[in-house]
């Protein structure tokens, strides 16, 4: 701890040691003399005779143990740069130096036209609270600031500059001494430190010399770590700035966005009331979706004003930002009746633009003069420019969601109309046992099965798969449905009824539609099958005996060509043969991955030579569970389709 190196007694040290080590006649006159005047001629010739020698040492010893102190306080205060620390170390280390009853340390801050208390000591903290910016024309202190010089109150009761703030302990400062703290090279003021004691005429001389000496110092320690505060503050800043539009961008349902907004903004700006709003270019108007602030509520409609209304009606006009230090002086400012009498001193507003197109604006609010300033401008302008994009990818996102949901609600529709033309049930004919069924992989289906009566005692039955998935297989298999139960009908065999079918699709659709299909009619008295394959996969003969034939003959599959010919092949079917017609869905089924490996043609001849003595339904649950336990866990890629026909 510094020994403290000033008492009480107003007596300057120099005259002190001039007086001790002098002729005590004459330099105790000079002395008493000189100190009840304000000047040194007095003492100075009252102690001439035999203090001069001795006082001139005193004053060469004051000025090493002064140059030696302020070097060692300033390599203090030089090494500290966090700012509030500094100014803890700075009012510890002066009232070590200097007793004193009352220390505060101010900054200036130009823009909001004061001096901050960035330290007190002794004073009541409701009172700093209340004075947290003096005027640059109140005060002792401001007096300092303005005319650049030490200023040194012998009695502040006789001082109209004074301003009194309460202590903590209840008692009233007497004297005071307010030392500016410059930048030498800049010649720029940018705070002030002062003292107050509870004597009057308590600051010496000697106590301005000191204080002047260290407040160069201070001036630059403070700086430094002002400067280093700032950086650090911005680089938070930026890092902030960074989370949010990465929280921004994240964000895809608007109100969820734009209710996000203020807690976003409170980590990093300091205001009382937020406004976002978005234009309505129908009506001209603000649609205010965020109000938050002065005790507002959520409210059921959002409010509405005209665009050209306010400060955020001017950042709209000019397409930039404004800021407003004092909205009463400014003749654009404009509060609706809900808002009036809150207190509103200044205002910061930014437009909302994407692509060169203003969509809204964010305004914020305070309750102090000049809150807001050109920095808070470019990180609102930076949120702004973030929130924009967001916005705008928010509506484009809102209007995707509506699209797909009404493209889902006309896919189920076209489900149920698809569905429809699938049969419900088999037809019942004496002497066969039939049995299908149709899984699609997605809502619509490119797969398709139908029954067709052409007469009392022949039925024709047709199993086809359009390439493609989704809307546009679902559309190829309702149209080939149509071609192919008009031609089938009209009669013939179904090489016949391919030819003309694939004619009439190739004709309609070009090559639009491909399709793969196996068409056959079973004939109940002669219990024969003519059939007719057109690139399909081969349907499965599986006699009761266990042999078995793949049925392949036929064509290519339709579309392709218009003036394509068909084969015929008639099959003689016997009681327990089963036919067996299936789409690709089912052997290329397949295990998860990384181990992919299809169900294929050989594991489906397996299950019906085991199960071909079941009956035409039983066949069908139980290959879909044996699929299924194949296919665990891998996702269903095609439509599975499966017809059974076991004769009686």
């Amino acid at each position: 701890m510094l020994p403290n190196l000033y008492t009480n007694d107003s007596t300057s040290s120099t005259s002190q040691s001039g007086s001790q080590s002098g002729s005590q006649s004459g330099s105790q006159s000079g002395s008493q003399s000189g100190s009840q005047s304000d000047g040194q001629s007095d003492g100075q010739s009252g102690g001439q005779s035999g203090g001069q020698s001795g006082g001139q040492s005193g004053a060469a010893l004051s000025g090493q143990r002064l140059a030696r102190l302020v070097n060692e306080l300033s390599v203090e205060f030089i090494s500290i740069l966090d700012l509030d620390e500094l100014t803890e170390h700075v009012a510890r280390r002066v009232g070590e130096m200097i007793d004193h009853k009352f220390f505060s340390l101010f900054l200036i801050d130009e823009a909001r036209g004061g001096l901050v208390w960035k330290k007190a000591v002794g004073y009541n903290p409701e009172e700093v609270a209340a004075h947290e910016i003096i005027p640059f024309d109140r005060s002792v202190a401001s007096a300092a600031w303005r005319e650049g010089h030490t200023i040194n109150v012998c009695d502040v009761a006789r001082d109209s500059r004074y301003l009194p703030v309460a202590t903590a302990e209840g008692s009233h400062p007497r004297s005071e001494i307010a030392v500016p703290l410059t930048l030498a090279r800049e010649n720029r003021v940018i705070g002030v430190m002062t003292m107050e004691s509870l004597e009057p005429n308590y600051f010496t001389r000697d106590h301005e010399r000191t204080l002047g000496a260290l407040g160069a110092h201070l001036a630059v320690a403070l700086e430094h770590a002002r400067i280093y505060d700032e950086l650090r503050r911005r680089t938070r800043e930026m890092r902030t700035m960074i989370e949010i539009g990465h929280e921004i961008a994240s964000i895809l349902d608007l109100d969820r966005l734009l209710n996000h907004i203020a807690a976003l903004l409170d980590r990093i700006i300091d205001y009382e009331f937020l406004l976002v709003g978005l234009i309505d270019e129908a009506s001209e108007e603000f649609i205010w979706h965020v109000e938050e602030g002065y005790g507002a509520t959520k409210r059921e409609h959002a409010s509405r004003t005209k665009v050209s209304h306010g400060v955020v009606g001017r950042a709209v006009r000019e397409r930039r930002t404004q800021i407003v230090g004092d909205v009463s002086r400014d003749p654009d400012y404009y509060v609706s009746d809900r808002w009036d009498d809150q207190g509103q001193r200044s205002e910061i507003a930014v437009p909302l633009v994407c692509e060169d197109k203003v969509i809204g604006a964010l305004a914020l609010e305070s309750s102090r003069v000049n809150a807001f300033d050109e920095y808070h401008g470019r990180l609102l302008e930076n949120i702004a420019n973030n929130l924009s994009i967001a916005v705008v990818n928010a509506r484009l996102y809102s209007e995707h969601v509506l699209r797909e949901r009404q493209l889902e609600r006309e896919i189920l529709m076209a489900r149920d109309v698809q569905r429809a033309m699938i049969p419900d049930a088999p037809p019942q004919i004496k002497g066969f046992d039939i049995a299908a069924r149709l899984e699609p992989a997605l809502n619509l289906s490119g797969d398709f099965y139908d029954y067709i009566p052409l007469s009392p005692d022949r039925v024709g039955i047709l199993v086809g798969d359009v390439a493609g998935k989704g809307v546009r297989a679902a559309m190829g298999m309702a149209a080939a449905r149509s071609i192919l139960r008009s031609v089938a009908r009209r009669g013939g065999g179904p090489s016949r009824v391919l030819r003309d079918a694939n004619l009439r699709l190739h004709r309609d659709l070009g090559r639009q539609l491909l399709l793969t299909l196996v068409y056959a009619v079973l004939d109940v008295k002669t219990k024969t099958l003519n059939y007719c394959n057109a690139g399909h996969n081969p349907p499965l003969l599986v006699k009761a005996s266990g042999k078995w034939k793949a049925l392949k003959t036929g064509g290519l599959l339709l579309g392709v060509f218009d003036k394509q010919q068909y084969k015929t092949e008639t099959l003689r079917l016997e009681k327990g043969d089963a036919l067996f017609f299936y789409t690709d869905g089912l052997t290329e089924a397949h295990t998860p991955q990384p181990n992919r490996i299809e169900f294929g043609e050989a594991r489906i001849l397996d299950f019906l030579l085991e199960h071909r003595h079941l009956r035409a339904s039983a066949i069908i649950d139980a290959f879909f569970n044996h699929i299924e336990e194949f296919t665990t866990g891998a996702h269903q890629h095609d439509d599975l389709t499966l017809v059974v026909i076991k004769a009686l």
